[in-house]
């Protein structure tokens, strides 16, 4: 095992620098990819001379693409250099109960604005907002020329806007 090791430790070195382009990282592949080979001292006594190269090449040869697809399954799941915490996103309970408080009676007063306008507006702002179906699919479901169904939601829109001023919801 030490002929082999002194015989192919410079191939194995070029091989995986090729792949890897990390000096720190080779020696260890070199190693563990010895390890590895030391239960098949039998086969590889067997094999003749290029046949050892190459089964020694292909060893260290996957060893690298082993460490390279460990470190891209890692850096997936470690999240570093990030400027903002990930803590400082995680919304406070207490202020999620009052903010769901207020977002609950703002879609009441909306909803209750909404029941005021006519089907065809209550239609519009549910197929635009709700559904987001595009203008040309709105227009042939209310046929409305397709050109016209922006104007009518902006109209709808203020229609609703006008209702919640007049109740105090906005």
């Amino acid at each position: 095992m030490k002929n082999l090791y002194e015989n192919h430790y410079p191939l194995m070195r070029k091989k995986a620098f090729n792949i890897i382009k990390d000096q720190e990282v080779i020696d260890d592949l070199i190693q563990e990819a010895f390890i590895k080979l030391i239960p098949k001292t039998s086969l590889l006594r067997s094999l003749s001379g290029c046949k050892v190269t190459s089964y020694v090449v292909n060893t260290i040869k996957h060893y690298c693409y082993d460490h390279i697809r460990r470190c891209t399954r890692r850096s997936r799941k470690v999240y570093t250099g990030l400027k903002n915490d990930v803590a400082e996103q995680i919304p406070d309970p207490s202020a999620a109960t009052e903010e769901n408080y207020i977002e609950a009676e703002a879609i009441g007063a909306l909803t209750e604005a909404m029941l005021q306008l006519s089907e065809r507006d209550r239609n519009l702002l549910y197929f635009k907002y709700n559904l987001e179906l595009r203008d040309q699919q709105i227009g042939e479901l209310l046929n409305i020329p397709t050109q016209h169904v922006r104007q009518y939601i902006s109209r709808a829109r203020g229609r609703v806007l006008r209702v919640l001023s007049e109740e105090g919801g906005v």
